[in-house]
């Protein structure tokens, strides 16, 4: 046992324990040095106990329910306080001897690690009190954690030991070679390292779950740490009873004072809330400070603390909770004081999520952290794909689901999530079970393009983005004719259309995956004959007799016209015309029947066929017939 340690921490009116001559300074004294700040500014602190808790309480920690608990080395006992101060002695059975250290697992079992008994006790929600351990752990087991999966770690004082103690029971020494001297508190990160402070060697130990020991920061600490949290970038703190510090250490072992200015005196317990802010409970000054990022440092409480806080914690409200070594009392020091707000503590790590295929995406669900004073409530969730992290999305609470996009058809996908408060992110849950997203349908094509034709229309269609279609479905409007484009890309022919219509045509693309949405509509076409002949008629007059028409064609061609009367050897003609046409159009035709036919028409009446033919420059030659009778000029 370190004398010079105990000799700082146990005063000597404490019943049942050896005194130790350790003094309480007057109030005043303490303060002075404190940094106070305005009233105005500051939380207020309440005594949240209404009777006294067991002698002594040194730890403290919240249930899910916000009920407190106190670990009791002078009485040898855990007390629970209720929300409304109402406090109990929970262990129906004496715990271990001297409990200095105290923990809740999310069942709402509290471990206590016991320094002179040198085993860890637990006590059930109905009070039942056990040895957890079926072998003694260390010597004098000073700080305890528990980790996700509810293994229990102790830090061993007098040992130089860190002990692991599994649901089972199982006891085992985790550090194969030893940690820092007189290690006194200890946490644990999201990947299972176990961190403890070192009293004695003002130092930092990392055991990683194989066992390797290393020291971890470079320089040493502040002098003789008693108290240890880790945020959620890893980095460590550590409140420095002797030298009236915090130090910090990144994960790469880079140690500095955090505190521009001194904290009180003699901090003894530290946490941290979502937001980064670490908080020291000051045994030495009957106070709590809080240190900002930036190294800001404050004295939270407006009025002072019970006698000599050593424990602290903080709820999900934002609420801190000393366990007050002097006064045997529990002190609440309420958020919402302006400069001095406390942030709610940080999430819970969430649990695994769930996860629905869809077309190339797929639906995650958070299982949403249950409403508990030991975490704070997230405001989002992170979703990321274990098998491609930049795949992911975001659940804003109140939310609880959101979908991960371009996700490969075909592949196996799994999901995590991190819960997000403030600045604070958990490590990454257990992953969901896999899931195999399906081939998604193409974006709906461009709008089409149609030429008419004799009652058809020829429809093109192109690729639009996304995945690359088998086929297309072309429909026609009015009607609903339709044709079908087979692969990436192409043209149909959509047959059956009325003559003189006009026509819109939209397209739908299609896969393995499904089928588009419609396009946009292409711009109208009229489908036509090759060849029509409008306004056919004569004009006789004394210097002159011709037919005249229209031609309307639908390409580049020859059109020719002859007029006759009579068939086989009677057949008699008596006009021509020829015309020789580029493009597609209406054209004027002019067929003179010249002096003979204008010397006929005085006597006689003309029955006219009329025969156009168009010789197109492709396809087939067209040919049109109509009869025209022309009576006799009298």
């Amino acid at each position: 046992m370190n004398r010079k340690f105990e000799d700082r921490l146990v005063p000597a009116t404490v019943p049942g324990v050896r005194a130790f001559g350790l003094a309480v300074i007057a109030a005043a004294a303490l303060l002075a040095g404190a940094g106070v700040m305005p009233a105005s500014a500051l939380a207020t602190t309440t005594t949240l106990n209404t009777a006294p808790t067991g002698n002594a309480p040194i730890a403290v920690t919240i249930d899910s329910a916000g009920n407190i608990y106190t670990a009791n080395i002078g009485s040898n006992s855990v007390s629970k306080i209720t929300a409304a101060g109402v406090t109990t002695t929970i262990n129906t059975t004496a715990t271990g001897i001297q409990p200095f250290a105290i923990t809740i697992d999310s069942a709402g079992n509290i471990y206590t690690a016991n320094h002179s008994s040198n085993s860890v006790s637990k006590i059930t929600a109905a009070g039942v009190t056990t040895t957890l351990n079926t072998t003694a752990t260390g010597i004098n087991p000073i700080g305890i954690v528990i980790d996700s999966a509810g293994n229990i770690y102790t830090a061993n004082h007098s040992s130089n030991s860190v002990s692991k103690i599994t649901p089972a029971g199982v006891t085992t020494t985790l550090n194969n070679t030893p940690t820092g001297i007189n290690p006194r508190a200890i946490t644990v990160d999201s990947a299972g390292n176990i961190y403890t402070a070192n009293n004695g060697s003002n130092n930092v130990s990392k055991i990683t779950p194989a066992g390797v020991t290393t020291t971890l920061n470079t320089t040493a600490t502040g002098a003789a740490p008693t108290g240890i949290t880790i945020d959620s970038a890893g980095n460590i703190y550590t409140a420095n009873n002797s030298s009236n510090s915090v130090s910090k250490i990144t994960p790469a072992g880079v140690t500095t004072t955090l505190n521009a200015t001194a904290t009180g005196i003699n901090p003894f317990g530290i946490t941290v809330d979502s937001a980064g802010n670490i908080y020291t409970a000051n045994f030495g000054s009957n106070s709590v400070s809080k240190i900002t990022a930036a190294g800001v440092t404050t004295t939270l409480n407006t009025t002072a603390t019970g006698l000599q806080p050593a424990g602290i914690t903080i709820d999900s409200a934002g609420n801190i909770y000393t366990a007050n070594f002097g006064s045997n009392s529990v002190s609440k020091i309420s958020a919402g004081g302006g400069t001095g707000d406390i942030f709610a503590a940080p999430p819970a790590l969430p649990s695994a999520p769930t996860a629905v295929a869809g077309a190339e995406l797929a639906t995650v669900t958070v299982a949403p952290n249950a409403a508990s004073a030991i975490y704070g409530t997230p405001s989002s969730y992170t979703v990321t794909s274990v098998e491609d992290a930049s795949k992911g999305c975001t659940v804003t609470v109140p939310a609880t689901s959101c979908q991960v996009s371009g996700l490969t058809s075909g592949t196996s996908y799994s999901f995590t999530s991190r819960a997000n408060l403030n600045i604070w992110q958990t490590a990454s849950s257990a992953p969901s079970a896999a899931v195999t997203p399906t081939l998604a349908p193409p974006s709906a094509p461009p709008a089409p393009t149609a030429v008419a034709g004799d009652g058809k229309a020829t429809v093109t269609v192109a690729a639009g983005s996304g995945n690359t279609p088998a086929s297309y479905t072309v429909t026609a409007s009015p009607g609903g004719r339709t044709c079908t484009v087979t692969g990436a890309a192409g043209s149909c022919l959509v047959s059956g259309l009325t003559n003189g219509t006009s026509y819109r045509f939209t397209a739908t693309a299609t896969n393995a995956g499904g089928t588009s949405s419609s396009s946009a509509a292409s711009s109208a076409v009229t489908p036509r004959p090759p060849l029509t002949v409008r306004s056919l008629k004569a004009k006789v007059g004394r210097a002159s007799a011709y037919l005249s028409s229209r031609a309307t064609v639908l390409t580049a061609g020859k059109i020719s016209q002859a007029a006759t009367t009579g068939t086989g050897r009677k057949k008699k003609g008596w006009c021509k015309a020829a015309k020789t046409v580029n493009a597609a159009g209406s054209y004027a035709l002019k067929c003179n029947l010249g002096a003979k036919g204008r010397s006929y028409l005085r006597r006689h009446t003309l029955k006219l066929t009329v025969t156009t033919i168009f010789r197109r420059s492709t396809g087939a030659t067209v040919t049109k017939s109509s009869k025209l009778t022309i009576k006799r000029k009298r």
